[in-house]
């Protein structure tokens, strides 16, 4: 009779370890190559950094429940959602510990983690480019190792203060002044660049300086873009 009770009382605490035990964390984005990174480890970016975590639940007990929770290691910022798979945008610079949690009984059966580091901001505008349609440096734009702006906003002027271009993302690689005012080329010369931008962490940019335009030289090399 003890034998019957020990096997039935291995077999309940089987099942029930089997009811929690079913999920996988899993979290989805693209990283700076544009390549769909699926991983189960931490994870580090460039602010704004979308990301879908997936919890991949199955056989769960019908009395269990998942419950997600984001939290930023100085910020403050502590967001606790219900659903099965979340998506969550990054936009503080640091550390965000994303947790899964399966609950019973008003307790925690079990937990998985993800963290999630996004870089302090960096935002360099160069002193010069060749729109001259060779493929490089065509476009004035803002260094490529800038990181982690959430808001950006230029303008390029010429001497007599005349606005001939404005722009919203520092993003997109193809995307800048391409040294034309109402689809003509401008002249080779000295122009100027006032930014506005500010980064995840808070950091204000206010950008002054002046840019030349040398179509006619291909001197012009990426020192003056990275």
């Amino acid at each position: 009779m003890k034998k019957k009770q020990i096997i039935t009382l291995l077999a309940a605490v089987f099942l029930s370890l089997e009811a929690f035990a079913d999920i996988d964390l899993q979290a989805i984005y693209t990283n700076s190559n544009g390549e769909v990174i699926t991983t189960s480890d931490e994870i580090e970016g460039d602010a704004p950094l979308y990301v879908r975590f997936v919890s991949n639940a199955s056989s769960l007990d019908p009395g269990a429940s998942l419950a997600w929770h984001i939290r930023h290691s100085t910020s403050g910022t502590n967001i606790t959602r219900y659903e099965e798979d979340i998506d969550f945008t990054f936009t503080e610079s640091g550390v965000t510990t994303v947790t899964l949690e399966v609950i019973q009984d008003n307790q925690v059966e079990q937990s998985a983690s993800i963290k999630v580091t996004i870089h302090q901001s960096h935002l360099e505008m160069p002193n010069a480019f060749s729109p001259n349609g060779d493929g490089t440096n065509d476009f004035y734009q803002a260094k490529s190792n800038t990181k982690s702006i959430v808001e950006f906003h230029g303008y390029i002027f010429n001497r007599w203060g005349q606005k001939l271009y404005e722009w919203t993302d520092c993003t997109t690689r193809e995307r800048g002044w391409d040294g034309t005012y109402n689809g003509h080329p401008v002249k080779d010369g000295t122009y100027f660049v006032l930014v506005k931008a500010r980064g995840t962490d808070g950091i204000e940019y206010n950008i002054r300086r002046d840019v030349n335009l040398m179509r006619r030289h291909n001197d012009v090399t990426n020192s003056t873009n990275e």
